[in-house]
């Protein structure tokens, strides 16, 4: 059992003790790690930062889309109602037209009718004044001859 007890503390000896050059690697290797991770911790720091940045920038981005959403859709409230005006307007414009052009047609066929009446009347009154002149002439005559026979009847 001694003999057991020997080889046993000697394989633990043995077993248990790292050579110097591996204990060096594993240390430098466990450094290592610690600056990979302090780096990626770090980064992992400026990750949230830049996160925490990215969101505050979202949220004001957001806040600005919707004052400009809301002012597009005032313009483009003002724009429909401007429209809406304008269409109005254009409506009564072909409206005033339509019955200026209505009117002036009326007056025109009125104007024409006038002129028609007015040339029936003149050529009235140039029958007239012919009818006149020949009665004139036929009275004119008719005295003629009334005062010629008069002056027979006295020369008699």
């Amino acid at each position: 059992m001694k003999t057991i007890l020997i080889c046993a503390a000697t394989a633990i000896a043995f077993t248990s003790c790292v050579p110097q050059k591996k204990y060096d690697d594993l240390e430098r290797s466990y450094y290592q790690t610690l600056d990979e991770h302090a780096t990626v911790t770090r980064e992992l720091t400026l990750a949230k930062h830049d996160i925490e940045t990215l969101n505050s920038q979202l949220k004001n981005t957001k806040e600005e889309l919707y004052v400009k959403d809301t002012a597009l859709a005032n313009v483009q409230r003002l724009m429909n109602v401007s429209q809406a005006e304008f269409d109005n307007l254009m409506q009564e414009m072909h409206s005033a037209l339509n019955s200026s052009s209505e009117k002036s047609k009326t007056f025109f066929n009125q104007l024409t009718d006038k002129e028609k009446q007015t040339e029936n009347l003149l050529k009235q009154i140039s029958d007239l004044e012919k009818k006149v002149e020949t009665q004139n002439a036929e009275i004119i005559r008719l005295k003629r001859e009334a005062f010629i026979q008069n002056i027979q009847e006295q020369v008699k």
